[in-house]
C-alpha cells in the first residue's frame, strides 16, 4: 500500500522512490514532501496486483477508512473516515466533483470500478479550506489516465464465483501535441443473498466508459477534456417492517446512470512564476427505483461548477507561492414519486454557491514549510461557511519528518434535510446553518537503510459542531424539522503504518487504527456512533518470483467490533447492537505468459468469513476467479 511519504512503486529495485507531486493538497500542486496532512497514494500498479474490481475495497486498507457495504456486488457501501459521517469526506474524479446531491451528498462506490484508473491520492483530516463542503474528513481524487507515451492497445476479461464476469478495453495515442485515453469496462454478476434468509440472489451489472483527450496548444497552454460515464443496475432486498426488522428476500432494483464531463485550460508559460487553470466540471446522476418490475420512485441531480485557479511564485529562491480560487456552483436536485396519504414526494430545489479561496506556502528555511489558507464560500439559501488551515512540515534530519496541521471543515445541508422526503409534510427550518468541524492531527515519519523501511505515526483529534438531526418532531405543527444539534460529536484516534522491503522482491506493508468516535445521547450521555469500529488494521505481501514474470500478493484485514443501530416493530424503539469484529484473507497472483499477456487468478475472502457490516444483510463468502488481461503496442 501506498502511504504518506512514499508512493508504491514495488518495480524499483533498490528502494521506494518518491512521487514528486499531489496535486490534491492544495491551491496548486505541491511536493508531496511538503504536505502536512496524512496521505495515501495508490498506484495503478497496486490496483493490478490486487485485483479488486471496485474502489471500495482498495478503500478498506487505507488507514483511518470505515466501509460499510449493505451486502454483496452493487449493494450501498457508505465510507466513514476517522470516524466521520458518510458524506464528510469529497471525492473527485479528475478534480470534478462526485458526491451526489441525489444521494445524500455521498459518493456512490457501489457503482465505482477500478478500470483504467492511473492513480488514486487520498488526503485525511479536515481540507475545506481548498474544497469546500463534504471535505470535512478528507478528499479522495481519483485520476483516470490521460497522458500516454505510445500508441497501444489493452484488455482483460475475467470469470468466476458467483456467475461473474468481467473485462475491458482501453486504448491510447500519442502524437506531438495530442494525448488520447479511451477505455470501456464491464462487470455482470448474479450476487449472492444478502439477507439473512431465504434464497434469492441480487445481483448487478455495471458498464464504465472514460475518455480523455490532452492538446498542446503552444508551450504555456494545455487544453483538456475528459469524460466519465456509467450505467448501473443493482438488486437488493426489503425490509421487514412488521415482524422482524431486518432485510427480507424481495424483488427490488435500482437503475443508474452518472455524467462526469470536465473541460479544462492551463497555462504555465516556460520560465514564467505565473501559472492558473480555468476548468468547467459538469456531474449528472439519474437514480431509478423499481419494485417486483414497476417503478416506484426517482432522484436526479445536476451539478455545474466553474473555477479559476491560479498561483505565483515570489522571492529570490522562490520559496514563497500565493495561491487563488474563484468558483461557482450551480446545483440542481429533483424527487419523483407516487402520491399518497403519506404525502407528496415531488420536488424540484436548488442552490447556488460562490467560492473565494486563498492560499500561502512558504519556506524560510531548509527542511521547514508551512501553509496557511482560507476560504469562504457563499451560499444563496443558507449561511455563508468560512473555513481555514495552518499545517507545517519540518524536516528534522534525512530519516525523520514532523508535521502537523489544524483546520476547520463545513458540510452544507443535504436537500432532505431542507425539505423532507414530503415537502409538503416537513417543516422547513430556515436557520439551518452548514455543519463545520475543527480538527488536528501531528505525524512523524522515520525512514532508514536508504529508505526501505518506513514507519509513520499520526495523532488526530476533531470536533462536529452544528450536527443536522433531520428527524425532529415539533409538537406545536405535528411535522417534522430538521435542526442543528447543540451538542458536539467527538472523534480522535491513532493511525500506525509501516512499509518495509525484504530483499528486491518481497514488500510488506501494514497498518493499525484506533479510533474514538462518540456523540451525545438524548439524555446527554457519550455513546459510541455506529459503523465506527475502534480497532482496524492490515497487512499487505507482495512478492515477485521467477524474473518478475510472476506476481502473488496477499492481504488480510482486520475489522473490529461496532454498534450498528435495529429499530424494532414490535416495541416501536430503537437499541445499539454490536457487529462482531471480522478478519477477511485475500489472494492473488498472476503470471506472464508472454511479454504482453498475463494470466490472473484471486480468491477473495479466502477463509469464508461468515460477517456483515450492516445489521442484517450478509456479506459475500468466498469467490474464486480466473482471467487474462494484455496489453499491445503499435
Amino acid at each position: 500500500m501506498a502511504l504518506a511519504l512514499f508512493s508504491n512503486n514495488l518495480m524499483a529495485e533498490d528502494a521506494f522512490e518518491l512521487d514528486d507531486i499531489v496535486v490534491t493538497a492544495g491551491l496548486q500542486p505541491i511536493s508531496i514532501t511538503d504536505v502536512a496532512s496524512s496521505i495515501t497514494v495508490i498506484s495503478r500498479e497496486e490496483i493490478e496486483q490486487k485485483q479488486v474490481l471496485y474502489l471500495s475495497e482498495l478503500l478498506r486498507d487505507v488507514p483511518g477508512f470505515a466501509v460499510s457495504q449493505a451486502g454483496g456486488a452493487g449493494s450501498q457501501t457508505q465510507v466513514r473516515v476517522r470516524g466521520a459521517e458518510a458524506n464528510h469526506l469529497l471525492v473527485l474524479i479528475d478534480g470534478v466533483r462526485a458526491n451526489d446531491p441525489s444521494a445524500n451528498d455521498e459518493f456512490q462506490y457501489q457503482f465505482a470500478l477500478t478500470s483504467n484508473i492511473e492513480r488514486i491520492e487520498i488526503i485525511r483530516g479536515p481540507q475545506s479550506a481548498t474544497w469546500g463542503s463534504d471535505a470535512v474528513a478528507g478528499v479522495i481524487n481519483i485520476i483516470r489516465k490521460k497522458t500516454v507515451d505510445s500508441h497501444f492497445l489493452s484488455g482483460n476479461v475475467e470469470a468466476g464465483s458467483f456467475d461473474t464476469f468481467s473485462g475491458g478495453m482501453a486504448g491510447g495515442y500519442s502524437g506531438d501535441a495530442l494525448d488520447i485515453n479511451a477505455a470501456v469496462s464491464f462487470l455482470d454478476t448474479g450476487g449472492t443473498n444478502i439477507s439473512r434468509n431465504g434464497g434469492e440472489k441480487d445481483g448487478a451489472e455495471n458498464i464504465t466508459g472514460n475518455m480523455s483527450l490532452q492538446y498542446d496548444a503552444s508551450d504555456a497552454i494545455r487544453l483538456g477534456l475528459s469524460a466519465n460515464l456509467l450505467d448501473a443496475s443493482s438488486e437488493y432486498d426489503d425490509i421487514d417492517y412488521f415482524v422482524t426488522g431486518l432485510p427480507v428476500d424481495a424483488d427490488r432494483l435500482t437503475e443508474t446512470q452518472q455524467s462526469f464531463l470536465s473541460g479544462t485550460l492551463n497555462y504555465e508559460p516556460p520560465q514564467s512564476h505565473w501559472s492558473a487553470n480555468l476548468s468547467v466540471n459538469w456531474m449528472d446522476s439519474d437514480n431509478d427505483n423499481f419494485s417486483d418490475g414497476n417503478w416506484t420512485s426517482a432522484t436526479a441531480a445536476e451539478t455545474l461548477e466553474f473555477r479559476i485557479r491560479g498561483g505565483v511564485s515570489l522571492g529570490d529562491k522562490l520559496n514563497h507561492r500565493v495561491g487563488f480560487a474563484l468558483e461557482r456552483e450551480e446545483v440542481d436536485f429533483s424527487q419523483r414519486g407516487q402520491a399518497s396519504l403519506y404525502g407528496d414526494p415531488n420536488q424540484d430545489q436548488s442552490y447556488q454557491a460562490n467560492g473565494y479561496a486563498l492560499e500561502y506556502v512558504g519556506k524560510p528555511m531548509a527542511g521547514f514549510t508551512w501553509t496557511a489558507s482560507a476560504r469562504l464560500d457563499d451560499y444563496s439559501d443558507f449561511d455563508d461557511a468560512r473555513t481555514w488551515q495552518l499545517a507545517a512540515s519540518y524536516q528534522i534530519s534525512a530519516a525523520h519528518r514532523l508535521r502537523g496541521s489544524v483546520g476547520t471543515g463545513s458540510k452544507t445541508p443535504t436537500f432532505t434535510e431542507r425539505y423532507g422526503f414530503f415537502e409538503d409534510l416537513f417543516l422547513g427550518n430556515p436557520d439551518l446553518k452548514p455543519e463545520s468541524s475543527r480538527g488536528w492531527e501531528i505525524g512523524l515519519e522515520s525512514n532508514w537503510s536508504d529508505n526501505r523501511h518506513q514507519l509513520q505515526l499520526a495523532y488526530f483529534d476533531q470536533n462536529l459542531q452544528d450536527e443536522i438531526d433531520g428527524f425532529v418532531f415539533d409538537p406545536d405543527t405535528f411535522l417534522f424539522t430538521a435542526r442543528n444539534k447543540d451538542t458536539d460529536s467527538k472523534r480522535r484516534g491513532i493511525e500506525t503504518i509501516f512499509d518495509t522491503r525484504l530483499g528486491k522482491a518481497l514488500t510488506l506493508a501494514a497498518s493499525y487504527t484506533y479510533t474514538d468516535a462518540t456523540e451525545k445521547n438524548g439524555a446527554g450521555q457519550s455513546v459510541e456512533e455506529v459503523r465506527r469500529p475502534k480497532h482496524m488494521g492490515g497487512i499487505t505481501a507482495n512478492y515477485r518470483f521467477a524474473d518478475e514474470r510472476g506476481n502473488l500478493n496477499l492481504n488480510l484485514q482486520y475489522n473490529g467490533s461496532q454498534q450498528d443501530i435495529f429499530f424494532s416493530p414490535q416495541t416501536y424503539t430503537s437499541e445499539f447492537i454490536k457487529l462482531d469484529a471480522y478478519t477477511l484473507l485475500n489472494l492473488a497472483a498472476s503470471w506472464k505468459l508472454t511479454q504482453s499477456l498475463e494470466l490472473t487468478g484471486r480468491v477473495s475472502n479466502l477463509l469464508d468469513e461468515d460477517y456483515e457490516e450492516v445489521l442484517g444483510f450478509a456479506r459475500p463468502g468466498r469467490g474464486v476467479y480466473a482471467g487474462l488481461r494484455g496489453r499491445f503496442g503499435f
